[in-house]
């Protein structure tokens, strides 16, 4: 932990100090700038020490040392932001009791997604079978790479950069603990920015304050704050980058050239933000927009570099993924464009009777609103406005599954109920990291945005970026359907356009009451998505009786076999009896291919809380001896007793546990 501080503080260090001169006596700047350059000299040092396989403690914290020393060096004099007239802003703002309670709901969010990251095993799918599996693989081969034995290609062909901070943790520390960090810095480093960008379109500082900590409390946001995935990672470079493309100078230019860059070298999807930054860097009205686009260009190419890699590797810069699902006709990609936007129509956490909450909510509201100043008209009609707006979250299902049955109806008509139908018995209250959208706010505010911010700029009363911006979360999804073949989780791949969106929320907001309503919403929805997490419930009882067990009265092989619950004795078995130092062999996940008997076996799970156990992929008993492994965990579908050099010592299902015994001898 001691030499993870300090490696972070140096790459921190060294970012601040090039941020102060670019920073342009802003404290927002300066700190998404920070954050910034600081992820960018991650993922560069970690890359070129990868190239000579040194990817180790000591070379990693001496590499980001002489980086340190190098920026002190060159940077002689470094310029500070006005950081006591941004603090007496921010404690100003918080004499608004909007504002205050929106701080409040945020330390919520930031306090129990670090208590699920730092104490809680990560669970989720996607985080145990490549997230956090290659960068653990990466910390075991001490280089950024292709994984040696590996059969699924998310492994090696998804673009690194996100994993490389993980990885970059695991490295210094040497365990797994502290990867969720990076993407609860992503959140918040993106609510920075979002509040950047507001105060770029013309809002107050206390608006500016307010759209930033709404983003924070949208269900996808602060459910994914505490994981190893990398939604929020991407939606915090995109929000960079637009946040520097609304203002025209060279060293903004740079900067969201940076932020491109490590955008397209994040995710698959990340190349779905540039159409929508290009917008942004169009509607300021710059001087020379050319200038923007080409720059943008060549760092989207530039941060392209893992698909240059694939491309040389395995002939496709995908690395195959693209290959994984089949080309849609036009029927499927109208369903999908219609069947996302209804998706995003939901009440994560609002379970059975708990939906009441909302009712007593605004039973509460209309109490402040009758007792608070005022005529008694002002206060009826506050009253009717702040209830009316905190209980139409509980119209929205059904009014969801009457548009979804409408649809359904219509392509039924049309002889293409097969895409009619899709993700027809979806969970409208289903709370999930991977799983959920951005809950009633992320809905309805967008909807108002859309309709004030464009009359607000029509009438001269806002720049034309804020209608960009006010629309993005649209685009963004309409973006999704076109290029993206339908999964129940597609909705995270919007997280940026929300970002971009929610900077336009503040003017939907301007009316105290909706204000008010606002805030009770943020705070019922973040309360119960988290009280109701599938993956990692609380286990308390609000007013639904529920039969979930609490994630913090569970040991971690319960934990992590939420998502493999039919594996759950095989995970018990190896936290028991499998040595944590040891070198064991484990059946290779096929991906995209299906042949997966029995299931997949998620690497990450397998390396124990620590990272102890050294991990080779072994599809067989005679590659797992090549492999010099100790131990194995394999497939086994001829149900044999016995196996030559090795002891059979558990059997479950398809999988078979052995440990290397060269003195075994099978009967003839």
């Amino acid at each position: 932990m001691l030499i993870l501080a300090v490696s972070a503080a140096l790459v921190a260090g060294s970012g601040l100090l090039v941020a102060a001169r670019l920073a342009e006596g802003g404290v927002t700047q300066w700190l998404v700038a920070t954050y910034v350059i600081a992820f960018a000299e991650i993922v560069v040092v970690s890359l070129l020490l990868s190239l000579p396989d040194a990817l180790t403690r000591w070379n990693l914290l001496a590499a980001v040392a002489g980086v340190f020393c190098l920026v002190l060096a060159v940077v002689r004099r470094v310029p500070v932001p006005p950081l006591a007239a941004a603090a007496r802003a921010f404690v100003d703002a918080l004499r608004d009791p909007v504002v205050a309670a929106l701080v409040v709901i945020v330390l919520g969010v930031v306090g129990y997604s670090l208590a699920l990251g730092l104490f809680t095993p990560p669970n989720t799918q996607d985080e145990l079978e490549y997230h956090l599996a290659r960068a653990a693989f990466w910390r075991q081969e001490h280089a950024v790479g292709f994984i040696h034995g590996a059969q699924d290609v998310r492994l090696g062909g998804f673009p690194p950069n996100g994993e490389i901070a993980m990885a970059f943790t695991m490295v210094e520390s040497g365990t797994g603990r502290y990867a969720p960090l990076v993407q609860l810095l992503a959140a918040l480093a993106t609510a920075v920015a979002v509040c950047g960008i507001a105060r770029r379109i013309g809002l107050r500082p206390r608006d500016a304050l307010v759209a930033g900590l709404l983003f924070v409390t949208l269900p996808i946001v602060a459910l994914q704050a505490g994981t190893g995935l990398n939604d929020v990672i991407l939606a915090s470079f995109a929000a960079a980058a637009a946040f520097f493309l609304l203002r025209a100078t060279s060293a903004n230019l740079a900067l969201a050239a940076v932020s491109t860059g490590l955008l397209v070298g994040a995710k698959l999807t990340g190349l779905i933000a540039l159409p929508g930054l290009a917008l942004v860097a169009l509607s300021t009205r710059r001087r020379r927009p050319v200038l923007a686009l080409t720059v943008l260009a060549v760092a989207a190419a530039i941060g392209a570099y893992w698909h240059w890699v694939n491309l040389f590797h395995a002939g496709d810069p995908s690395g195959g993924i693209a290959g994984e699902h089949p080309k849609s006709d036009p029927a499927r990609v109208l369903a999908r464009l219609v069947r996302l936007p209804l998706a995003a129509i939901e009440l994560p956490g609002a379970i059975g009777l708990d939906r009441l909450l909302y009712v007593a909510a605004a039973t509460l509201l209309v109490v402040v609103a009758v007792v608070g100043a005022g005529s008694r008209r002002q206060r009826v009609t506050r009253a009717a406005v702040a209830s009316g707006a905190t209980l139409v979250p509980l119209a929205l299902v059904p009014f969801g599954h009457l548009l979804l049955r409408g649809s359904q109806k219509v392509f039924y008509e049309l002889g293409r109920s097969d895409v009619g139908y899709l993700d027809a018995h979806r969970s409208a209250t289903k709370a999930s990291p991977i799983f959920s959208w951005y809950g009633p706010l992320g809905v309805l505010l967008t909807l108002a945005a859309i309709v004030v911010v464009v009359r607000a700029v029509r009438r001269g009363r806002l720049p034309p970026a804020a209608a960009v911006l006010s629309v993005a979360p649209v685009l963004w999804i309409a973006l999704i359907g076109l290029a993206v073949p339908y999964s129940e989780w597609n909705g995270r791949y919007a997280m940026a356009g929300f970002a971009l969106g929610a900077a336009t929320w503040p003017v939907v907001l301007r009316a105290r009451p909706l204000a008010f309503a606002a805030v009770a919403v943020a705070a019922l929805t973040t309360v119960l998505s988290f009280v109701h997490l599938h993956d990692k419930p609380s286990g308390l009882r609000l007013i639904e009786s529920t039969s979930e067990r609490s994630v913090w009265s569970l040991p971690d092989w319960a934990v992590q076999a939420t998502d493999h619950p039919n594996q759950r004795a095989l995970y018990r078995f190896v936290e028991r009896n499998v040595p944590s130092r040891t070198r064991l062999a484990l059946q290779p996940v096929r991906f995209p291919e299906k042949r997966n008997v029995g299931g997949v076996l998620p690497p990450f799970v397998f390396f124990g809380p620590h990272l102890s156990r050294t991990i080779v992929l072994a599809d067989s008993v005679r590659v797992a001896g090549q492999e010099r492994a100790d131990w194995g965990i394999l497939r086994d579908l001829g149900g044999r007793r016995c196996v030559p050099g090795w002891d059979l010592v558990f059997r479950y299902d398809v999988w078979i546990v052995l440990r290397r015994e060269p003195d075994t001898r099978c009967p003839p």
